[in-house]
């Protein structure tokens, strides 16, 4: 059902011509060098005529030069060539495009705004605040600790260098700077720390409602809902004490994920991964507890490691699958920057708020995140220099990995099955 069908009254019908485009834009990428903007179009010039809004339906996507820059709720005139998103060393394009129901594309065409302040009021007022608060990251911390703290706090990593980007890569700490699980969850604890002296259930109903402004601040891209709802079903879970059927969490998110875009069960590595991760916390952690009470608990080094190596273990056939490479520094990359990340969230929030009031008030705790933000980027920097921090391993077949997950699943079910008989004959002798 959720196929796409290209008919005359869908943009991508006229790909491989040039085309006089007018519509609104919804979405602005502003990268280093570049920009990129999501345009939903309601009229279309083609040699053969015009189509009017009445008709047609679609959205495209255009590539310019970043400056002069374009906002949310431009409409603009284009002209250009559509084209249909290609592959690029084995990476469809068009698959990934297509979650957003993005089908054609533009690359550099002439442009011009004939309006602004069109589009969703909402939305036009959310992205507002998203630009002056990564406006006063910038002002706040120089480059590319500002693309940093912008990455932690919003998941904007536009602007991180190309050689740093590879260092997170090879480190496999990118997911540090995209919205995650993991950046939900400091948030709702850092919000029930704000609130420990109200009733529970009322702190309950301002950290839900505080996961959803940041959702709907930060653009609500489907990798930030999918951490969000993770985050409101385990709130709910540790609220009405379900937190046993912790794996019921993870089915109902999956559930409510898929069934808005079923696009992303194939097609969304990080959705894949995401709740592989998940699984590997839940399903495989307690594999390692006997081996885990070996190390030492200060900074959360434990923790760290054991849940590293969990996530590690149920996401490994889909990291080698999809990027051909595996990072074989994470787990000790991890134990270093882990402890680090909130602390560099909350200075980075708590600097940008003050200057909104005062500027040189926000500079004291930006100075802060500015130190700590140093030493992950320097942690960063060693571990990826390490020869063979990350090994490059292609040729994965899906037959490949459908074995591993069948030999895995085989094994963490007889694991458990011991694991219960062992408590069973525990509670028998007592």
């Amino acid at each position: 059902m959720s196929e796409h069908r290209v008919t005359p009254e869908q943009v991508d019908f006229y790909n491989g011509e040039k085309v006089e485009l007018i519509g609104v834009i919804t979405e602005t990428d502003v990268r280093r060098n570049k920009a990129k903007y999501s345009v939903e179009v309601d009229e279309i010039m083609t040699p053969e005529g015009a189509i009017g809004q009445s008709r047609l339906r679609g959205t495209v996507l255009i590539s310019l030069n970043k400056y002069p820059l374009y906002d949310y709720g431009d409409r603009v005139k284009i002209v250009g060539e559509l084209s249909e998103p290609g592959e690029f060393d084995g990476f469809n394009y068009g698959n990934y495009l297509s979650r957003y129901g993005i089908y054609c594309v533009m690359y550099y065409p002439y442009i011009e705004v004939l309006e602004t302040g069109q589009g969703n009021f909402f939305w036009h007022r959310m992205s507002w605040l998203q630009n002056k608060f990564l406006g006063q990251i910038n002002r706040l911390f120089p480059e590319p600790h500002a693309s940093f703290e912008a990455g932690l706090l919003v998941g904007a990593r536009k602007g991180i260098p190309e050689d740093l980007m590879e260092q997170f890569n090879i480190t496999g700490l990118t997911h540090i700077i995209a919205i995650s699980g993991y950046n939900i969850t400091i948030i709702i604890v850092f919000v029930m720390w704000m609130l420990s002296g109200l009733p529970r259930r009322l702190g309950f109903v301002v950290a839900i409602a505080a996961i959803v402004l940041f959702t709907l601040f930060v653009g609500a891209s489907p990798a930030v809902v999918r951490a969000s709802i993770m985050g409101i079903l385990g709130l709910i879970a540790l609220n009405y004490g379900r937190q046993n059927n912790i794996h019921l969490t993870v089915l109902w998110s999956a559930a409510f994920m898929v069934g808005w875009n079923p696009k992303i069960l194939w097609w969304d590595v990080g959705f894949q991964l995401s709740f592989a991760a998940v699984l590997g916390l839940i399903y495989v952690a307690p594999m390692f507890d006997k081996y885990a009470k070996k190390l030492p608990q200060a900074f959360g080094v434990r923790e760290a490691i054991q849940m590293t190596l969990s996530a590690q273990v149920m996401a490994l056939p889909i990291i080698i699958f999809n990027f051909e490479r595996l990072s074989l520094i994470a787990p000790l990359a991890n134990l270093f920057v882990i402890f680090a990340i909130p602390p560099a969230m909350m200075f980075g929030f708590v600097g940008v708020l003050f200057s909104f009031i005062f500027h040189p008030l926000g500079l004291i705790p930006a100075y802060m995140a500015w130190g700590i933000l140093s030493y992950i980027i320097k942690v960063i920097e060693i571990t990826a220099a390490i020869p063979y921090a990350s090994v490059n391993l292609p040729g994965m077949k899906i037959w490949m990995m459908f074995g591993y997950y069948g030999v895995l699943i085989l094994g963490l079910y007889l694991y458990h099955k011991k694991e219960t008989g062992f408590r069973k004959q525990e509670i028998a002798d007592s």
